[in-house]
């Protein structure tokens, strides 16, 4: 009976799915759009990890469609992807190095609009950063700009800081909106205290911050041979604060926010380029929602003290990337092993770099990296958010991270090199699980030649960023007719390209009307005489018969 409930339910569901004819989704409406002014939110940090951690998964457990459309092969895909299956720039993420190279100044610039504080005049305290793992306050320059002040614990100088900048670099370039960090040396007789600055001591009173508490901060941070702090100065972004946002479901308060978090591509992909930076800590309390002057919610990740090799107050611990705060799975593994099991990634911790802290490429695995917590946007990301995420991470060229590291101003040339390498190393990682797991055939684009005559045009972009080459390469590809194949296959050695003058050649059918335009081509990859890859579709579409072809959209088989 179960079995024929089962088979009952893969019938409805192959029976509902498939068309022959590509139907573009609509455009979404900008969520630029100018709304009334949100409350502010709170979200407690204790009972959202017992959210992510307890309740979401018994939920999950008992979500029925969900199960089956993982059976069946077909999860629910992202709801804000074009015909493409790229993601428009949005309040939530702005299209940069994937879609065009930036140039290393501007990588090197990030979000910075070049306001660091003034160091020729007295900054005023002006709070105390109680929240996070390691001290700061906030703090008010001669002009009257306003930041926060980030800093590196004993022992490890440069290591907090550097990982703060070199990612705001890197998620900046990505797409991302993060704040303007500046990397910055003073004195502390630079410091005064401003008047009635509540501060929340250790007992957890409330009460006015004095001298000593402030004496007291700084003798928890590192301090420069020179005498001087080297801190990370984060600029008060514009607008007004409305506290995180969630990674599931949507703000109540924000018409323009109508697509549940979980369901948005750049927030599913964030879990492969946040792997790559081991951002671990990628819970709602490290991202912003601000009411802009131009009236609208603009979605920020923020603090980055807590990527690379960094955990803020200490070097990332060996469990990092491979273990929840709490995992049911180690803690039964440790039950039946009695203990005495000692996993890889605990063998392997070595602080090679007191500026750099624990960051490896070694056991290094993409598709299993683990964070603080579960993630609900990030485990119901499908494979065409993965590959998404993985050519974003693929753009980075070597120049390009090298120039983001250099922005960290690492005093030792080696840990910046010991740096680049890891990086690198896990950019190529990502690149390869999930170039072999999807077809990376892409930027799709019609040539019109001289004679009239149509090109169809496609890169590889695992040998356009040397994970494989042209000679260990071929494709194969199928013409189709309104979801029909029209025979044979043909073979592309040595080529990316494809005339589409076959379209209309022997064995095409001549269109009845307007509807029956629509054609596509299926493609395929081979490297190293192994199987072929799974597929890529691009449909084309004629606005009249014979007319000239446009490219309508594309489809990934997963």
């Amino acid at each position: 009976m179960q079995r024929f409930f089962i088979f009952l339910l893969v019938s409805i569901f192959a029976g509902c799915s498939g068309s022959k004819y590509f139907k573009a989704p609509q455009p979404l409406p900008p969520d630029t759009r100018p709304i009334p002014e949100p409350k502010s939110r709170h979200i407690n940090i204790a009972a959202d990890a017992f959210d992510r951690q307890f309740t979401e998964q018994v939920e999950q457990s008992f979500d029925l469609s969900r199960q089956f459309r993982n059976i069946l092969g077909q999860p629910k895909q992202a709801l804000n992807v074009n015909a493409m299956g790229e993601v428009d720039s949005s309040s939530w993420f702005t299209n940069r190095n994937f879609m065009k190279e930036m140039t290393l100044e501007e990588v090197a610039k990030g979000p910075n609009e070049g306001k660091e504080p003034d160091l020729n005049g007295k900054w005023t305290v002006i709070g105390a950063k109680t929240e996070g793992v390691t001290p700061g306050f906030r703090i008010q320059d001669s002009k009257g700009t306003r930041f926060v002040l980030k800093f590196d614990p004993p022992g490890y100088s440069e290591m907090a800081t550097g990982a703060e900048v070199v990612s705001t670099k890197l998620f900046h370039a990505a797409g991302y909106n993060a704040p303007q960090n500046y990397l910055v040396f003073f004195h502390p007789e630079i410091l005064e205290m401003g008047e009635g600055v509540m501060f929340t001591d250790a007992t957890g009173e409330e009460r006015a911050m004095t001298r000593d508490d402030l004496k007291s901060i700084l003798n928890r941070i590192e301090i420069q041979p020179d005498g001087r702090i080297r801190a990370v100065a984060s600029k008060f972004i514009e607008g007004k604060l409305k506290g995180p946002f969630k990674y599931k479901g949507a703000r109540d308060d924000d018409p323009n926010d109508i697509v549940p978090h979980q369901y948005r591509r750049e927030l599913r992909g964030l879990r492969v380029i946040a792997s790559w930076l081991n951002h671990f800590d990628t819970k709602a309390n490290n991202s912003l929602d601000v009411y802009t002057k131009q009236k609208y919610i603009k979605h920020y990740l923020i603090d980055f003290g807590s990527t690379l090799g960094s955990n803020g107050d200490e070097p990332m611990p060996p469990t990092v990337g491979y273990e929840n705060s709490f995992d049911p799975h180690e803690v039964g593994l440790n039950l039946i092993s009695l203990g005495f099991y000692v996993r890889p990634y605990y063998k392997n911790w070595k602080v090679e770099y007191p500026s750099v802290g624990y960051f490896t490429a070694d056991l290094f695995e993409p598709q299993d990296y683990k964070f603080i917590q579960p993630n609900p946007a990030f485990e119901l990301m499908t494979n065409r958010d993965g590959y998404w995420g993985a050519k974003i991470v693929m753009s980075f060229s070597d120049d390009q991270i090298k120039t983001a590291i250099k922005q960290g101003q690492y005093s030792n040339p080696e840990a910046a090199d010991y740096l680049f390498r890891v990086i690198k190393e896990r950019r190529d990682i990502v690149g390869r699980y999930w170039f072999e797991k999807m077809n990376p055939l892409d930027r799709f684009e019609l040539i019109d030649r001289d004679d009239g005559t149509q090109v169809f045009c496609f890169d590889d972009l695992a040998i356009e960023y040397g994970l494989a080459t042209e000679e260990q390469t071929s494709y194969r590809y199928w013409l189709l007719q309104n979801g029909k194949v029209i025979p044979p296959a043909h073979e592309l050695q040595d080529a990316t390209c494809i005339q589409l003058t076959q379209l209309t050649a022997p064995g095409a059918r001549s269109p009845k009307s307007a509807v029956e335009n629509q054609w596509a081509i299926t493609l395929e990859t081979k490297r190293n005489s192994k199987k072929w890859s799974k597929r890529v579709t691009v449909y084309f579409v004629q606005d009249e018969p014979f007319g000239k072809f446009r490219i309508l959209g594309v489809e990934r088989e997963e």
